[in-house]
């Protein structure tokens, strides 16, 4: 008998500058890239992380990545983690954006990893959940001690059947 590792696809998507490139680095800092992917092994799990920066979640950029994305992930258990940088105008596209970020991503869970709660005039967590009906994670990515609380947060959405 073979032993099959199991594969997770996770894009991070969202507007530039929200943090995407720095959650990578702080799930682990000696990733490199592979094009537009990370990938992380482990002796059960092979991780691929998408990273899409797109302004607005633009419907042609995003369909061309949603293709890729779903052509080459077909027998992975998919992720979309959309990064904001919490501010009110960034969360309401995002709330106005999941109609069709679902219909480009069918059988995908998705949460939100709600960036730079450090600065000022941010989203909570509960208001974020509220207007998105997303899980959430409040995040500074910035700070290395907050890598338990991403990991756990992205293994409780692997755990649960939350973000459909």
């Amino acid at each position: 008998m073979t032993n099959q590792r199991k594969h997770i696809a996770i894009a991070l998507i969202g507007q530039p500058g929200v943090g995407k490139t720095s959650i990578v680095h702080l799930i682990d800092e000696t990733l490199e890239s592979r094009g537009t992917t990370f990938v992380i092994e482990t002796h059960d799990i092979i991780y691929t992380i998408w990273e899409l920066q797109t302004s607005s979640y633009e419907p042609e950029r995003l369909a061309v990545f949603s293709a890729s994305f779903l052509d080459e992930s077909k027998a992975f258990s998919r992720y979309v983690l959309i990064v904001s940088d919490s501010s009110a105008e960034d969360i309401n596209q995002i709330s106005y954006s999941m109609r069709f970020l679902r219909k480009q991503f069918p059988k995908t869970r998705f949460a939100i990893i709600a960036n730079k709660q450090d600065l000022q005039e941010r989203l909570n967590r509960t208001r974020i959940e509220r207007m998105t009906n997303l899980p959430t994670l409040e995040l500074s990515a910035t700070e290395t001690e907050q890598r338990d609380r991403l990991v756990n947060f992205i293994s409780y959405l692997m755990a649960e059947r939350t973000g459909f």
